[in-house]
């Protein structure tokens, strides 16, 4: 499709003026609530608009986009973008219902955005990765430490020893330790840290497998076996905290480790059990 250098939202304003009545009907609903639209199937927006379906695939065909679906990626792109630590959807004077709806909002957006992304055959490729590895190691720098932290919470009471590191020296040694049984998931927002980078060539030597969640196309990503988008386009994380990202990093999580433990079997349920029972004891009566 057409890449805007502006969001979709304000292509969408700038183009009104030359709409007919129809494509105009459906550009208002729109930018009434983009929210809303992001959710909406294109019998819905047709219904609010007051046209046929077809009208809202030529409609989204203008704007640049080869579809509806298409067209809801940009509009969760655009509504994303603008939700960063300081976003230019969050106003100097903003009271705090002003500021949870627009949190809410962008990570709701960014959700939907990823949700278009993803890609199911890569996710089922990197759950027989780990499926089939001895040892699950993860690798994650500053902001994105916790983030491995996370995973490794999720993934340890799988059954497959998993160990998160955030010392970059000790994921020195941990990559130089690797060998083909090991399955390697790297955190980073941009894929453009050095030190991961040169980490993830190390693993490779040792002969591991790679998985990086991080921006596709980054020079980490070129080392990895498999990428899977951070979706660190819809937000600088130069200079601002990563907020957006994070939400979908552990979106990505939580798909890995439930696709894993399916893949696990039956038996794992049983496991899963022992583990919340063997916490029983531990809570005040």
């Amino acid at each position: 499709m057409t890449h805007f250098a502006m969001s979709i939202l304000n292509h969408l304003k700038q183009m009104l003026p030359s709409l007919s009545k129809a494509e105009s009907r459906i550009a208002n609903i729109i930018l009434l609530d983009p929210e809303a639209i992001v959710n909406a199937t294109t019998a819905e927006l047709a219904r609010l608009a007051e046209v046929s379906d077809p009208m809202i695939s030529r409609f989204c065909r203008t704007l640049g986009c080869n579809s509806f679906p298409d067209f809801k990626v940009q509009l969760a792109k655009s509504l994303a973008s603008n939700a960063t630590f300081i976003s230019e959807s969050v106003a100097p004077g903003d009271d705090a219902r002003s500021y949870i709806e627009k949190r809410i909002n962008a990570n709701q957006a960014a959700l939907e955005y990823i949700r278009a992304k993803l890609q199911p055959d890569t996710i089922e490729k990197a759950v027989q990765i780990l499926k089939n590895s001895q040892r699950i190691d993860i690798f994650g720098m500053g902001g994105a430490a916790a983030i491995a932290k996370d995973a490794q919470h999720k993934l340890f009471r799988l059954g497959i020893p998993t160990v998160a590191y955030e010392d970059h020296l000790m994921q020195r040694m941990a990559a130089a330790t690797a060998n083909e049984g090991t399955a390697i998931l790297l955190f980073s927002f941009t894929g453009r840290t050095q030190a991961l980078v040169d980490i993830a060539k190390i693993a490779k030597d040792s002969k591991a497998t790679l998985i990086a969640i991080t921006s596709p196309g980054s020079p980490l990503s070129e080392v990895a076996d498999i990428t899977i988008t951070s979706g660190d386009e819809l937000e600088d994380t130069t200079i601002y905290v990563p907020m957006t990202i994070r939400i979908i990093i552990l979106t990505i999580i939580d798909i890995l480790a439930t696709g894993l433990a399916l893949a696990l079997g039956p038996e794992m349920e049983e496991q899963l059990k022992k583990i919340k029972h063997s916490l029983e004891d531990t809570k005040v009566k």
